[in-house]
């Protein structure tokens, strides 16, 4: 019995049946008419559906797009199936209204959205027992033979349609837009700038560069940091940083040494010691051949012995009793937590005396001091916790790692493994969702935006990336979720879903990192000018007219001819609706035009960015406003009933107390650093207040959230009990410098029925009171 894709549908749905065969057996004849019929199957499920509901039954007589609509609001339809019927029905319109030709990706489109839209039909409303069939290309059965040897050549559905294309039409229609593929101008990388790339052997992957950009993600071997081996992967995306001469420069120090050295390598999880000790063992191995090296992250000698055990074993030859008489080098990488309890166990208090007051005299467990390099006779510390990826100037901040990083993943190199396997697959007419991002990423504004991105997520919300971090959130923004998904059989809704730009924000669920940059998605800001845009899109009879007046859309091509005769947007589902308006701000934010830009411009973080830079630098002038920031919001926590006067509990409905509160700025505890280039510094504003006297200070450490709250306090706004939760700290150093106040000497009563103030006093000379209305 000869079966097609839609034959579970026979006997119970004989109409359906007989369209899905129809389809079949016209595919490689006649892809208009599989395009038209293809709507017209859909307009059929969508009446079996109405039948299923009696409530609904006049729904018959909308028109197509009313009925998607209509269906998916009461929840009949998902958002993924509401979508697949928008892409049929996109695709039935292109062809309806014009001839197109053969068109065999557009028919391979619609007819993957109608298994989509078919199986789910079957799941929902069809027999309990049904199990879904495998999705089979259509059957060309005048060339059976020919067909069944292409399955056996290849599992890429991309490689059968060019295959049947010169099989049925020649080589002519495949080199033609193979040719014009490789013509694209994609921001000045220009593919003849790298000679084309020879393999002996078919790769493992249908896609190369796939295949490279699987090395990115934490589950791949490459991720795997060992100081004593460094691949050439490694080498090749490898970063110089300014800790690198640090440690080249003490390692010199240290090998010429007669005397015991030892270096401490500090840090937290994933921030590059290990990759940092490979890359300098393979490129000075005379130097490291004199050192031991221990990892206290990934070594251990004895199962049964704890870490510190191990690590009390390996800083023997450092003991107080032996290091005089040791010649012992030794490189020691270790996280800072683990040196902590090492520095207070009873190892370290028995027989480390020396090495722990070392550490100590570094100052490398003081969060509020930058931690500089340190020597000794013996030992040696460099800090990898006080290097930020990013620099910090008065203009703002930037990042020579990670844009260095990004280029070189993307950059028209020989030596670069991603962009020769990129060019490999173009040559073969690979296409993919990650073939498109990847372009998307070869465009500089658009790396500078991720990297914006990157310093904003830890400077606002203090995340911590480590390089292996980093380096699979590239994966995750390039590859969509669903690796194995067919790119050449999707329409133009599921392509707009797996462009970079909605997988930075939409991927929470595949690692913390994006769950903390979706925090960051542009959709979040509102902006008048952004509301003429999306007003503009919502009104709009052609879609792909609002992307193009302020997206520059000549590195998107492809998506861009997908995109034509979208129609309507109010036509769309609100699934849809809602994809393509997140779509556009967030293409806005990376590649819009630069007047539209502006909108996205966060006033409150770049002045923020220049008092971390002045508090750094350690000139007090910088920090005049922010200081007169924290001090308002000191007396609008808790509300003031006059000027200099704040009040010493929460408010009631009767009777509030309040004391005058007197304070100076403090500054003592600022260092004045004569660079202009911070690559040292700290995240948080150390702020302080003292009395009138300039004495007893009380500081403060601000961060972004807080400096948030600050602005708002500024502008009238009342701190509600979640707020006395999340900032406790704040409310903690509010009761601090409350203690700077005259309540031992005076008090204010503030009648909230009448208005009317009194105020309590004690006279020290007579030690009595009294008690008046105050009139001022």
């Amino acid at each position: 019995m000869e079966t097609n894709n839609f034959s579970f549908f026979e006997g119970k749905y004989p109409k359906l049946a007989a369209l899905g065969k129809e389809i079949e057996e016209v595919f490689y004849k006649d892809s208009q008419t599989v395009l038209m019929k293809g709507r017209v199957y859909a307009e059929e499920l969508l009446r079996e559906i109405v039948i299923q509901h009696e409530d609904i039954a006049d729904l018959k007589y909308m028109k197509l797009y009313e009925r998607i609509q209509f269906l998916e609001k009461e929840e009949i339809l998902t958002r993924e199936i509401a979508r697949s019927f928008d892409s049929i029905r996109h695709l039935g319109n292109k062809h309806t209204h014009e001839y197109r030709g053969m068109d065999f990706e557009d028919a391979f489109k619609m007819h993957k959205c109608l298994y989509e839209v078919s199986i789910w039909f079957m799941e929902v409303y069809g027999d309990y027992s049904f199990i879904a069939p495998m999705y089979q290309i259509p059957e060309n059965k005048s060339e059976k033979d020919y067909i069944n040897k292409l399955e056996e050549m290849t599992l890429s559905l991309e490689r059968k349609i060019e295959l049947i294309l010169k099989g049925a039409t020649g080589n002519t229609a495949i080199k033609n837009e193979v040719a014009a593929s490789n013509e694209k101008n994609i921001n000045d990388y220009a593919l003849a700038d790298v000679k084309a790339v020879q393999y002996e052997d078919e790769p493992e992957y249908d896609s190369l560069l796939l295949k490279e950009l699987s090395k990115l993600r934490e589950s791949s071997q490459e991720a795997i940091e060992n100081s004593n081996q460094f691949s050439a992967f490694k080498d090749y995306l490898h970063v110089e940083r300014s800790i690198q001469g640090e440690l080249k420069d003490s390692l010199d120090c240290m090998s010429n040494a007669e005397n015991a050295q030892l270096l401490f390598l500090c840090g937290s999880v994933g921030d590059g010691k290990s990759h940092l000790l490979a890359y300098m063992n393979k490129k000075y191995p005379e130097i490291l051949d004199q050192f031991d090296i221990h990892n206290d992250a990934t070594e251990s000698f004895d199962p049964h012995k704890s870490s510190l055990d191990t690590l009390a074993e390996v800083l023997s030859p450092f003991k107080d009793d032996e290091i005089s008489t040791s010649s012992q080098k030794l490189i020691l990488a270790i996280n800072l937590g683990v040196l902590h309890n090492f520095i207070e166990s009873e190892y370290a208090k028995e027989h480390f005396k020396k090495l722990s007051q070392f550490i100590f005299d570094a100052g490398v467990f003081d969060t509020t001091k930058i931690t500089t390099n340190q020597n000794s006779s013996h030992f040696n510390l460099i800090s990898f916790s006080e290097y930020k990826p990013f620099e910090l100037k008065d203009s703002g901040v930037s990042s020579n790692y990670y844009s260095s990083l990004l280029e070189k993943i993307v950059q028209p190199n020989p030596e670069n493994p991603f962009y020769n396997a990129y060019k490999y697959d173009k040559q073969r007419g690979i296409k993919g969702y990650f073939i498109v991002n990847y372009e998307l990423l070869m465009l500089e504004e658009v790396r500078e935006g991720i990297i914006s991105i990157l310093i904003q997520s830890q400077i606002k919300h203090k995340v911590i990336i480590s390089t292996r971090a980093l380096l699979n959130f590239l994966f995750d923004i390039l590859v969509p979720e669903n690796i194995n998904s067919e790119y050449i059989n999707s329409g133009s809704i599921e392509k707009t879903k797996g462009l970079l730009f909605n997988l930075i924000f939409e991927g929470k669920h595949r690692s913390q990192l994006l769950s903390e940059i979706e925090k960051l998605d542009p959709i979040h800001i509102r902006s008048e000018n952004l509301d003429i845009v999306l007003v503009e899109l919502n009104n709009s009879l052609e879609i792909k007219n609002t992307f193009e007046k302020y997206i520059n859309l000549n590195s998107l091509i492809e998506w861009e001819h997908e995109m034509n005769g979208l129609g309507a947007f109010q036509d769309l589902s609100e699934s849809s609706r809602h994809l393509f308006n997140r779509t556009l701000i967030r293409m806005v934010y990376f590649m819009g035009n630069s007047d539209i830009k502006e909108v996205f411009y966060d006033k409150s973080y770049h002045n923020y960015l220049s008092y971390l830079f002045h508090f750094n630098k350690g000139n007090k002038s910088g920090l005049k406003e922010i200081q007169n920031l924290l001090k308002e919001g000191i007396f609008s926590w808790n509300g003031s009933p006059k000027e200099n006067y704040v009040y010493l509990s929460e408010n009631n409905h009767f009777i509030q107390t309040a004391q005058e509160l007197s304070i100076k700025p403090f500054f003592n505890h600022l260092e004045a650093i004569n660079e202009n280039v911070l690559q040292r510094f700290q995240l948080e504003i150390q702020l302080g207040f003292s009395n009138q006297k300039r004495e007893n200070p009380y500081l403060l450490d601000i961060d972004y959230s807080l400096y948030e709250m600050l602005i708002k306090l500024s502008k009238g706004y009342r701190p509600n009990k979640k707020d006395q939760e999340n900032y406790i700290k704040f409310v903690e150093y509010i009761e601090k410098v409350m203690q700077h106040g005259s309540r031992e000497r005076e008090l204010l009563f503030v009648n909230h029925q009448t208005g009317m103030l009194f105020k309590l006093t004690y006279d020290e000379d007579y030690e009595e009171f009294s008690f008046r209305r105050d009139k001022s």
